[in-house]
């Protein structure tokens, strides 16, 4: 059987076809699709007894700032200044920090919110702040969801 023998042009093509097939689809993955978002983003779901908790902290101005501070100290490498997943790591990160003011991280309860921060997941650790300061950076999450 004779052997058939490829340019080196379409041997260089085939080689390439795999990664360009790759290309192709994350080009046409959305934006959207970070751990905050997208479809992805709800496979981490806390269980129902920990959403159920409630925070014993009211949202005080003052309690707000400390956990502000908190949150730029510990959070915002990875969320970004104002919770948008786009701080200077987030770009290394996969998946992506969540988008903290979006209606889906806004929409989970307090205990939800404080058990992912005390469980962590892939990229994101534990968080080593006491309950009282997750609490305190709870209640400063939610002072970044859109006024209407």
């Amino acid at each position: 059987m004779p052997s058939i023998r490829m340019s080196a042009a379409a041997t260089a093509a085939r080689s390439r076809a795999p990664w360009l097939v790759l290309t192709m689809v994350a080009a046409c993955l959305s934006p959207a699709m970070v751990q905050g978002q997208g479809p992805s983003a709800h496979l981490w779901a806390a269980p129902e007894r920990a959403s159920q908790r409630a925070n014993p902290l009211p949202p005080t101005i003052d309690l707000v700032a400390r956990g502000r501070a908190l949150f730029v100290r510990d959070c915002s490498p990875c969320h970004g200044t104002s919770g948008h997943g786009d701080g200077p790591q987030a770009r290394s990160l996969d998946p992506r920090p969540a988008d903290l003011p979006s209606e889906h991280v806004q929409s989970q309860s307090d205990g939800a919110l404080f058990w992912k921060l005390s469980e962590g997941r892939g990229m994101m650790p534990k968080a080593t702040l006491n309950d009282k300061e997750k609490w305190m950076v709870i209640d400063y999450v939610r002072s970044l969801a859109p006024r209407p």
